[in-house]
C-alpha cells in the first residue's frame, strides 16, 4: 500500500508543468490564447515575457529570425521587434506540457501546439507537429483532426475526398506511427501527445 501511494505520488510529480518547481532551472513557455502573449516558468516561479533573460531572448530570436515564412507572417501582424519574437514563441511553444522549452540553457524543438487548427505556424519551417517523434504532415493532421472528432470512417474519406481503401492506407501508416493497433488507442495517443 505504501509502494503504491509513493508511486502515485512519483507520477503525480512527473506530469507537472515543467519549470513550476523550485528546484527547477528549466523553461517553460505558456501562451494565452485570448491575447497571444506569452508567460515563462522558471524555478517555481511565474515571470512575463519581457522579463525573459537577455541569453534567453537571444535564443528564441535566432531561431525566428532563421525561419523566413515566420518572419513574413509575424512581421505582417506586428511591427515592433521584441513582441514579434514573443508572438513566435507563442505559436512555437505555446502549451503548458511537461517538457522544458529551454533545458540547460538548450532551446527544444517547438511543440505539439496549434493555436486553431490550421495554425499559421503548421507553414514555418520551425514549427513541427510530431507523433512518436515523427512529423505529421498537413493530410496526416487533418486526418488526426477528424479522427478526434469521433467521425465515421466513411465520413472522414467523404470530407478529405478520398476513397475508403485510400482513407485505410492513411491510417494505417499512422497507427505505425503511434505504435498502436486500432482507432480508441490512436485517438488517446494523440490526446497524450497533445496533438
Amino acid at each position: 500500500m505504501i509502494k503504491t501511494n509513493v508511486q502515485k505520488k512519483r507520477r503525480l510529480h512527473q506530469k507537472r508543468v515543467a519549470g513550476t518547481l523550485p528546484n527547477d532551472s528549466n523553461i517553460e513557455f505558456i501562451g494565452i490564447p485570448s491575447t497571444k502573449e506569452v508567460i515563462w516558468f522558471q524555478y517555481g516561479n511565474q515571470h512575463a515575457f519581457c522579463h525573459l533573460p537577455e541569453k534567453y531572448f537571444n535564443l528564441l530570436s535566432e531561431r525566428f529570425h532563421s525561419d523566413y515564412r515566420a518572419v513574413l507572417d509575424i512581421s505582417a501582424m506586428e511591427s515592433d521587434p521584441e513582441r514579434q519574437v514573443e508572438l513566435y514563441t507563442y505559436y512555437v511553444f505555446g502549451d503548458a506540457d511537461f517538457t522544458a522549452d529551454i533545458i540547460d540553457g538548450v532551446l527544444q524543438p517547438s511543440e505539439n501546439y496549434r493555436h486553431s487548427q490550421d495554425c499559421i505556424s503548421l507553414q514555418w519551417v520551425s514549427k513541427e507537429i510530431t507523433l512518436n517523434g515523427s512529423v505529421l504532415n498537413s493530410r496526416d493532421l487533418k486526418i488526426c483532426d477528424l479522427m478526434m472528432l469521433n467521425l465515421p470512417d466513411k465520413q472522414i474519406a467523404s470530407e478529405l475526398g478520398i476513397s475508403m481503401p485510400t482513407l485505410d492506407f492513411h491510417k494505417k501508416n499512422l497507427y505505425v506511427k503511434a505504435k498502436v493497433p486500432n482507432k480508441a488507442a490512436f485517438v488517446i495517443k494523440l490526446m497524450e501527445e497533445r496533438i
